[in-house]
């Protein structure tokens, strides 16, 4: 795919900002970057309703907006996040022996921020940033389960859902059936809906103010998962994910 060149050329004015010169003027940027000033003008100005760059009234030079320091964060925030779960998911992949995943949610998808665990026969192909959709998981149930209904009608517009095994929901009205489930009992399930033989249990982890900001889960092959596992495994689960909630609201309380 041939890239944008306004979007490139919004970025190149992005990084004409440095530590060293925080400041910039449209001529100084256009200079820089070897750009008529008509078009860096228009493009800052983009950029500044936007909230990526700001004006300074002092001088009228240009600087680097608000925006993207809540961007930042969002990208710090998954490192903090595995950092944080990291030791717990280890725990958790030692007692139980199976592999243990934490997504987020992206759009109608998940991402694998971390797997942990190993050395089993039979396991699943996933990788860290790697994707998965949403409706075909327990980690995306639980977190398609934490948006509001607007939110989710946004994210899965359309009544039917791609189909990845024989067991996969794939119309809309039974999956919001199969989140009201997951509301109520606080964990998701995944039977063989996304790899045929394997089976997994996820829960929820919240932030300070009940949002749900990820989700953990242990994968299972499904002759290794009968209902007493399943079990077993849940209040596992379950129990992790509070673990690593608590740690989260206990690390902002430290900063």
């Amino acid at each position: 795919m041939t890239p944008l060149s306004s979007v490139k050329k919004s970025l190149q004015v992005l990084q004409a900002f440095s530590a060293e010169q925080p400041e910039r003027s449209v001529t100084e940027i256009s200079r820089f970057l070897n750009a008529h000033k008509s078009s860096v003008s228009r493009i800052l100005a983009t950029l500044a309703t936007e909230g990526f760059v700001e004006k300074n009234p002092a001088n009228n030079r240009y600087r680097l907006g608000l925006k993207l320091l809540d961007l930042a964060n969002l990208v710090l925030g998954r490192y903090e996040l595995r950092e944080l779960a990291g030791p717990h998911m280890e725990a958790l992949a030692r007692v139980t022996g199976e592999i243990v995943h934490l997504s987020i949610l992206d759009k109608s998808d998940i991402v694998y921020l971390e797997k942990k665990g190993g050395g089993q026969t039979l396991t699943v192909a996933t990788k860290v940033g790697g994707r998965n959709p949403a409706h075909a998981s327990a980690m995306g149930k639980v977190l398609l389960s934490g948006l509001s209904p607007e939110e989710f009608g946004q994210i899965l517009p359309v009544a039917s859902l791609t189909r990845l095994t024989p067991r996969t929901i794939s119309e809309k009205g039974e999956l919001i059936k199969e989140l009201e489930r997951v509301r109520d009992h606080g964990f998701a399930v995944d039977d063989e809906e996304s790899f045929p033989g394997i089976r997994c249990v996820a829960a929820p982890i919240r932030a300070e103010d009940g949002r749900t900001v990820a989700a953990i889960s242990v994968t299972v092959p499904k002759q290794r998962m009968g209902r007493q596992r399943v079990e077993e495994i849940r209040e596992r689960v379950i129990e992790t994910a509070r673990l690593i909630s608590a740690r989260m609201g206990a690390c902002r309380l430290e900063g």
